[in-house]
């Protein structure tokens, strides 16, 4: 085979000794920044527990 010519290797998935690609589109996922996440994460848990202090259990 002369070098100048490459190939691109395709595996089939049955030949991958049980391994599967999982390929994945950035297009469709709904991106979320770090510190918005936190933020959001600590106004949750601040707000359950304002509602447990408020709201006792009968």
């Amino acid at each position: 085979m002369p070098s100048s010519k490459k190939k691109k290797e395709t595996v089939p998935l049955a030949s991958m000794a049980g391994l599967i690609r999982y390929y994945e589109e950035e297009n469709e996922k709904i991106k979320i920044s770090p510190k918005l996440l936190i933020i959001i994460s600590v106004i949750m848990v601040a707000g359950v527990i304002v509602a447990s202090i408020l709201i006792p259990p009968p």
